[in-house]
């Protein structure tokens, strides 16, 4: 049991750097979008797949040492948490596991702010694109087979002079 908490705690570790490098590349994505630069956007979106697979790969190895510890405490596989391990585990490991646990939620929840921001941004620029994209199609009808602006029929008063 001690070999995989100790192997637990090493990959709950890797996660947690992994996940401290995707906040900061979350943030350096900020600049890129407030740029617009797509190139890099696209480059950025590559690096956002490779961290996806990392995190892949750590919480694969994670979910088959969470079973073996679950076996090995008698914890029913749906009610395991780190924090409930925690309880089942002598002290200086259970201390450890509880700042793991506080560390890693405080990284979700900053990579899910900055993920919001970024989300806000590309929404802008989309609603922006819709936007010009609306206005150039209505141009286009504006215009005669010749390339002139058409002219615009006059207006028809409908306010009564009676009123």
């Amino acid at each position: 049991m001690d070999e995989n908490l100790s192997a637990l705690m090493r990959v709950v570790g890797e996660e947690i750097a992994v996940y401290r490098d995707l906040i900061e590349h979350a943030r350096s994505k900020t600049a890129l979008l407030v740029r617009g630069s797509l190139e890099a956007i696209l480059e950025s979106n590559k690096t956002d797949e490779t961290f996806n697979v990392k995190l892949r790969i750590l919480e694969n190895e994670l979910r088959r040492l969470c079973c073996q510890l679950c076996q090995a405490l008698n914890i029913a596989l749906e009610e395991f948490t780190l924090l409930k391990l925690a309880e089942g585990v002598g002290q200086p490991a259970a201390e450890e596991l509880r700042q793991q646990t506080l560390l890693f939620r405080n990284l979700v929840e900053q990579l899910k702010r900055i993920n919001q921001r970024n989300r806000k941004l590309v929404e802008g620029s989309l609603h922006y694109s819709k936007g010009l994209l609306d206005c150039i199609a209505n141009a286009t009808s504006s215009y005669e087979s010749n390339g002139l602006f058409r002219p615009y029929s006059a207006a028809h008063c409908t306010i009564s002079s009676k009123a």
